[in-house]
C-alpha cells in the first residue's frame, strides 16, 4: 500500500500546491522508500498539473482525474510523465472537476487510490483551497494529512474546521487517517508573529504535530514553477531549497516513519487480542 498524503488548508495562499509539489520532489530524491510518486490534482484551476505538464497557459490535458472520477476511462490510463527533472507521475486536474464539486460523492477518488496504490511508494494529493466535496475525497482516500499554513495569525482560526472535518471523516469513513502535521509557511522575517502563531496552532491541532522547519518567504521558490522546476532542480543551494530539504529529511520522513511504526504496533496488538479470544473460545469447547 502507498503512502498517501493529502495536502490540505480550505485558505487560499497557503503555499499549498507549492508544499505538494516540492515534497513530491523531495520524496523522489531523498526517501529510501521508494522513487516512485504519483501527484493526484484535485484543485480545478490546476496549478499543478500547469506548472507540472510545462503548460501554465495551455488548454486542459486530454485525460484528466475527472475522467477517472466519472468512470470514462481506468485510473491507469489517466496518468501522465511530467516535465520535471524528478520523475513524478500525474493524475491532472481539469476545470470540468467543479461539476463534481456539487455532489455528495465523497468516496470516488478513494477507489482510484486503491487501484494505483501498488505501482506507487508515495502518492500526494492537492486539493482546492476549501472543505467541499474533492478536499473530502482526497481525506477519504488518504493514510496522512499535511496541513501547510501562512505564518500569519488570520490564517488560524478557520483551522478548526479542517480538524472537525478530518475528525468526522476518521470516524465514519477511514478509521487510518492521521495528522502528519502542520507546516508553516510564507514565513516574513520583518513580523514578529511566530511564537503566537504556533501557540495558536497548538491549542488546535497539539503541539506535537507542528514542524520545527519554517518555510521563510523566498524568491527562488516563487520562480521555480514558473520555470518547471522543483525547487531542488531550480537551485539546489538557495534558502527555500534548503529548507524544504531539510523538513522533509530531518522531520517529515522521521515522523512518517514513528507513525508507521505505531500504527504496525497497533495491528500487532489487536491481532494478538484477537488470537488469544480464538483460543479462549477454542479452550472453553474443549
Amino acid at each position: 500500500m502507498s503512502n498517501v498524503i493529502a495536502v490540505v488548508n480550505h485558505k487560499g495562499g497557503s503555499g499549498k500546491t507549492t508544499t505538494a509539489i516540492n515534497l513530491a520532489a523531495g520524496l523522489i530524491r531523498y526517501s529510501d522508500v521508494t522513487s516512485s510518486c504519483l501527484l493526484i490534482d484535485m484543485d480545478p484551476h490546476g496549478c499543478a498539473t500547469s506548472t507540472l505538464l510545462g503548460k501554465l497557459d495551455g488548454d486542459p490535458p486530454a485525460r484528466s482525474v475527472f475522467d477517472v472520477l466519472r468512470r470514462a476511462i481506468t485510473p491507469h490510463d489517466g496518468i501522465t510523465t511530467t516535465v520535471y527533472d524528478e520523475e513524478i507521475h500525474l493524475l491532472p486536474a481539469n476545470p470540468s472537476l467543479e461539476s463534481m464539486a456539487k455532489t455528495q460523492i465523497n468516496d470516488r477518488l478513494e477507489k482510484v487510490v486503491s487501484a494505483l496504490a501498488p505501482n506507487y511508494g508515495w502518492i500526494i494529493i492537492d486539493t482546492p483551497p476549501n472543505l467541499g466535496v474533492l478536499t473530502q475525497n482526497a481525506l477519504v482516500a488518504a493514510n496522512y494529512v499535511l496541513v501547510p499554513t501562512p505564518c500569519t495569525g488570520l490564517a488560524i482560526p478557520a483551522l478548526r474546521q479542517l480538524t472537525t472535518m478530518i475528525s468526522r471523516i476518521k470516524e465514519r469513513q477511514n478509521t487510518r487517517l492521521q495528522i502528519i502535521g502542520v507546516l508553516l509557511t510564507l514565513k516574513d522575517g520583518r513580523t514578529p508573529l511566530l511564537k503566537n502563531v504556533r501557540r495558536e496552532l497548538g491549542q488546535i491541532f497539539g503541539k506535537q504535530d507542528i514542524f520545527k522547519t519554517i518555510i521563510t518567504n523566498n524568491i527562488k521558490i516563487e520562480e521555480a514553477p514558473a520555470a518547471f522546476q522543483s525547487i531542488f532542480a531550480y537551485d539546489s543551494g538557495c534558502l527555500g531549497a534548503s529548507l524544504y530539504r531539510d523538513w522533509i529529511k530531518k522531520e517529515f520522513l522521521r515522523r512518517h516513519a514513528k507513525l508507521e511504526k505505531e500504527l504496525l504496533e497497533q495491528r500487532e496488538a489487536a491481532a494478538a487480542l484477537q488470537l488469544e479470544a480464538l483460543q479462549g473460545e477454542y479452550t472453553s469447547e474443549e
